[in-house]
């Protein structure tokens, strides 16, 4: 009735797609035509099965054409789609966000719609988190496509820009959305046609939707390169910042965001650098090198932040559970943890150029995706991409028991709780799974384990190259696995091992446990985990132990919750410590969906400048805008070269040297636009919205852009020579950097108004009436 109801209003994440089961129904009265057909018919069938792309950007797979599909992947696959997957197929092809359950054969739905869009004379991206699962699911279903004919390939990071170009002129294409995003970045700042790899953005259908269109879009893709900036030495304020004691010469904010001095701390460092006064303009330098080595050693912290693998700083991405690759900390942070690890401190870069996942995304003529965690996040689907969303029921009943969590009030209680757990299910032979949240936690884990004897397989971030072996074990009779964030690991954990020759044994003994150790930052991770177990209907039962130690609670739940723990702990029941955990959850969630949001409302005036940018730009490079410009600013110089060399080599060089102008200055508009983010939302202290008053300085920024752009690049061409005439840009001292990285941006640390208020009056109630800070 609930979900009745909340279509009948429109509420998101409610889309129905039970008039899809009409054709599903009518396909599976073709099974036989469909049989009967050789390889070289099924090909022909398929294509005059769809006739037209239907209506607008979507397409409706008939009858017929779902039975070819389904005998293909039988034939080529050796699986035969359920039902439900053809159901699935039919509303990706119909452009929403589907909901099916880990086990439930996404896969092979989203490679079905991949196929239907193609036979409709459509080009497919099919977008995943990472590379691993890209090539895994294009050489998986690469047997499907050949069959119909549908030719495909993938991209990764790895990928060389020849084979790039190659790849993208395929009909589907399975690649990071990453990647995509990268190569359309590189894409704009190509000098001629030929250097472009031009991804087809068509239809895109998103695999782990809720992963890539929400947690990934909080930050913008980055394009940045090497510069010729010398790396900072933060050897001297490494070695000083150790000095400092928690509490006495800094202190740490509540949020665990920042890390300020103390006047202590600042008294102590200045006596140490020989009496100076840090805050006079000649020491701006040092105290942020100052500030940036101690958040280093305070608050980012080895194998939960990062690894250090080959004498090199790896980012692990917390949500993945993954190396984070080519991607830094921007700001000089990633240089002062350089120094804290005593590695070799790299250079600094320049940023080139961001793209919103949002933007990319909505780029393309038609837009799906699929995850086991949708409807949760279907309000930003809706919001961000104009994307519905609905579920496809399992097509067997949930047999799993998730049993209520149990909260501690300190780790080693909970330990003691794991390890008994552990034990017990060990001896009678259960599956485990244990979901940790570090890379550092999942080693703890291991080592507890050992020490009691249970040998267990360990999948995180240092060995993920080995995940599908780990995973693929890990329904095995006894068997006992410890990962990280198990979200876009994409591999179905079996009962009896990946080819369940045991899976009858395993499934008396109880199926798969899942022990959560803590709760992630989002519902939908630990719904993810949870999902491992009771794969396809079978047994299984999940446990989550909590610690109002983790980081979760520590930094999300209120202070007047936390005094509350401090002071009662033993006394709460467990209703009540669940109630904090679950509002710190609420909270983490929250300030997710407030992080998208920025990154959404904040770029958006970038995104339109941008557009602009790149029109003038495209007009340069194939056409004689730059040469007109010039001329109208030297026309002596210009006559005086042309007379040197031809109008042609003049032509040539105008081009290239607007095109460098139009680049250095966007960079330089970008950094402009990037200091003024970091401090707009003081804004909110007078009463201002920051968003608004970012939006007005940006499009004050933005005047006289082209016009600085072509002056520019007269006086670059006024001084050139007839000797420089006909060797590049180069020649003249104009340098290209080349792309190297990425890194994050910053969120609002000050809320709205309301907030601040709130937060308040909520201080001086506890405070001042109730006594309890």
């Amino acid at each position: 009735m609930r979900r009745l109801m909340g279509r009948l209003v429109g509420v998101p994440g409610s889309a129905s797609f039970r008039g899809f089961r009409r054709i599903v129904s009518a396909a599976n009265e073709h099974r036989q035509w469909a049989d009967d057909l050789d390889d070289a018919e099924l090909s022909r069938a398929a294509r005059e099965a769809l006739s037209s792309p239907g209506r607008g950007a979507v397409v409706e797979p008939t009858a017929e054409l779902l039975a070819v599909l389904r005998t293909a992947a039988r034939r080529t696959l050796g699986q035969e789609p359920f039902d439900e997957q053809l159901l699935a197929c039919c509303a990706l092809a119909a452009g929403n966000a589907v909901e099916m359950d880990t086990g439930e054969g996404k896969t092979l739905a989203g490679a079905l719609a991949a196929a239907a869009f193609v036979v409709a004379g459509r080009r497919v991206h099919v977008l995943s988190v990472n590379d691993y699962l890209a090539e895994r699911d294009a050489e998986w279903m690469q047997p499907l496509f050949e069959l119909l004919d549908v030719s495909v390939g993938w991209v990764g990071q790895h990928t060389p820009p020849s084979t790039r170009a190659e790849w993208y002129r395929l009909d589907v294409v399975y690649a990071p959305v990453s990647e995509v995003g990268y190569d359309v970045l590189r894409d704009r700042f190509a000098t001629s046609d030929a250097d472009r790899v031009r991804p087809v953005l068509d239809v895109a259908i998103v695999d782990e939707a809720d992963a890539v269109m929400t947690d990934e879009a909080m930050s913008p893709l980055v394009l940045a390169g090497t510069s010729t900036e010398t790396p900072e030495d933060f050897a001297l304020a490494d070695a000083l910042v150790q000095e400092l004691d928690s509490g006495v010469h800094y202190a740490i904010d509540a949020d665990q965001a920042t890390v300020p001095l103390t006047d202590a701390g600042l008294d102590l460092l200045e006596n140490r650098l020989g009496g100076v006064n840090l805050y006079d303009t000649a020491h701006t330098g040092t105290l942020t090198r100052l500030n940036l080595a101690l958040h280093a050693h305070v608050l980012v912290r080895r194998d939960v932040h990062y690894l250090v693998i080959d004498d090199t700083i790896k980012l692990v991405n917390t949500a993945r559970g993954r190396v984070a690759h080519q991607q830094r900390w921007p700001d000089g942070l990633h240089a002062a943890v350089e120094a804290k690890e005593r590695l070799t401190v790299s250079s600094p870069g320049v940023v080139l150029d961001t793209l919103t996942v949002q933007d990319l995304l909505r780029r393309y003529t038609t837009l799906a995706g699929m995850s086991g965690t949708v409807v949760a996040v279907a309000e930003e689907l809706a919001e961000f991409y104009s994307l519905r969303a609905g579920r496809v029921e399992r097509r067997l009943p949930n047999q799993r028991v998730d049993v209520a969590q149990r909260i501690f009030l300190d780790d080693q209680a909970r330990m003691d709780a794991v390890m008994a757990e552990i034990r017990e299910r060990h001896r009678e032979g259960q599956p485990v799974l244990v979901g940790t949240q570090s890379v550092a936690q999942s080693e703890q884990f291991a080592a507890a384990f050992a020490e009691a004897g249970i040998e267990a397989q360990v999948l995180n971030a240092r060995n993920d190259a080995h995940e599908a072996t780990v995973i693929a074990e890990a329904g095995e009779y006894g068997a006992v696995t410890i990962s990280t964030q198990m979200s876009g690991r994409g591999t179905d954990i079996r009962l009896g091992g990946l080819d369940e020759h045991d899976h009858r044994r395993v499934a008396a003994s109880g199926g798969l446990a899942v022990l959560q150790i803590g709760r992630y930052p989002s519902g939908r991770l630990d719904a993810q985990l949870r999902g491992r177990s009771g794969r396809q209907g079978d047994p299984g039962t999940t446990l989550t132990f909590v610690a109002t130690t983790d980081e979760l609670v520590q930094a999300h739940a209120t202070n007047h919750q936390l005094e509350k723990i401090r002071r009662r702990g033993s006394q709460l029941d467990q209703a009540a410590l669940g109630s904090i955990v679950d509002q710190a959850q609420r909270i983490a969630e929250g300030i997710r969906r407030d992080r998208h949001r920025d990154t959404w409302d904040f770029n958006r005036a970038i995104s339109r400048q941008r557009d602009t940018v790149l029109a003038e730009r495209d007009e340069t490079m194939n056409g004689d805008q730059a040469t007109v410009e010039v001329s109208r600013r030297i026309p002596e110089e210009i006559d005086r070269l042309a007379e040197a060399s031809s109008p042609s080599v003049v032509a040539g060089l105008a081009r290239d040297v607007a095109l460098w102008c139009f680049d250095e200055q966007w960079c330089d508009h970008l950094a402009n636009l990037t200091e003024i983010r970091d401090g707009i939302h003081l804004q909110a202290l007078a009463g201002v919205n920051p968003r608004d008053e970012f939006h007005r300085i940006a499009l004050r920024e933005f005047h006289g852009f082209f016009t600085a752009a072509y002056d520019h690049a007269a006086d670059i061409i006024r001084d050139v020579t007839a000797a420089q005439l006909g060797q590049g840009i180069a020649a003249l001292g104009l340098r290209r950097p080349s792309a190297t990285w990425t890194y994050m941006t910053s969120d609002n640390p000050l809320g709205s108004p309301m907030d601040r208020a709130a937060r308040a009056a909520g201080k001086w109630m506890r405070t001042r009436v109730y006594r309890i800070e």
